[in-house]
């Protein structure tokens, strides 16, 4: 069972996410506790390695790197061109995220990763000695934020073709390959019943989006009281350079500088500005609309469990 410290005072905590939730600038404010170690989406970029070898291959990918050297060597490469950086063979597996994250000797630990990279058939490689916790935004905001951000992604890559090389016309599921079915709002729901009902973590701390926005003392010391990390008011206000990125453990040493379309704004930010004035939604792309309807229950019941600040 997880709990929020250690007799020791070390902590172990992973942050699920929806996209765009302001977990980038999060993972950025804690990594200026002294002693914390920041994981950046390591699950997450072993699902993608996991999804793009299967389309380029039509094979499945081993869940370990001993033995299977020559195949991460492929995969690496082919997820090399599609997140325009370089990764590390031996980081990718699932097996190996799970022992590095289990092996961590830092005082802090601290991981913001993605929840459908550990869907059902994945839950067998979460680390032991974890406290689970969920950061959570309303799908209106997360999917359209999310759409726009991929869409320039993959267009500066030149890999969209057809009516998803027009903005107007490119649809976040039919588009992106990576997209989960649940609109990323599902997988997070699904991550957190099954911790309670499995008795791994009983009681997931939950935090909102705009209240970290709108809130952020009141939010960040909540949050830092529930998982066990030391709170003060210097992290709310913290140094603009990407310098910390640079000490962040991810599957490539330079993803983060590389990979600017979705990060470069968080990794640049000083502080939590308040939000900005939600569009209309008669303005919202489509498919945005339709994702929005079809998990919002999911949400609003996630809502409702939150951290209350």
């Amino acid at each position: 069972m997880a709990s929020s410290g250690r007799s020791d005072g070390r902590t172990r905590t992973i942050l699920w996410c929806v996209p765009r939730a302001i977990s980038t600038a999060f993972a950025k404010c804690l990594s200026y506790i002294e002693g914390t170690e920041v994981w950046f989406e390591p699950y997450t970029y072993s699902h993608v390695n996991k999804v793009e070898y299967r389309m380029n291959t039509n094979l499945d990918i081993p869940m370990e790197y001993e033995g299977n050297e020559e195949i991460f060597a492929t995969a690496k490469e082919i997820l090399d061109k599609i997140t325009n950086t370089k990764n590390e063979a031996d980081r990718l597996p699932y097996g190996s995220v799970k022992r590095s994250l289990e092996a961590s000797t830092a005082k802090h630990v601290f991981v913001k990763d993605m929840a459908f990279a550990v869907a059902d058939g994945f839950r067998g490689f979460l680390p032991n000695g974890y406290r689970h916790t969920f950061l959570i935004r309303s799908p209106d905001r997360s999917i359209a934020s999310y759409r726009r951000s991929i869409y320039n992604h993959y267009s500066n890559l030149g890999v969209l073709q057809g009516e998803a090389a027009n903005e107007k016309t490119f649809e976040v599921q039919r588009d992106d390959p990576i997209f989960p079915k649940g609109w990323h709002t599902k997988e997070v729901y699904d991550l957190w019943k099954y911790l309670q009902d499995s008795g791994i973590d009983p009681n997931p701390i939950i935090i909102d989006g705009d209240d970290l926005l709108t809130k952020p003392a009141e939010t960040l010391s909540a949050y830092c009281a529930a998982v066990g990390l030391p709170f003060n008011d210097s992290l709310l206000q913290w140094d603009a350079s990407v310098e910390a990125f640079k000490k962040m453990k991810a599957s490539g040493d330079n993803l983060l500088m590389d990979i600017v379309d979705f990060y470069g704004t968080a990794m640049k930010s000083s502080c939590f500005l308040p939000p900005s004035k939600p569009i209309p939604r008669d303005q919202l792309p489509a498919d945005v609309i339709k994702g929005s309807d079809e998990v919002m229950k999911y949400f609003e019941e996630m809502y409702e469990a939150r951290l209350r600040v």
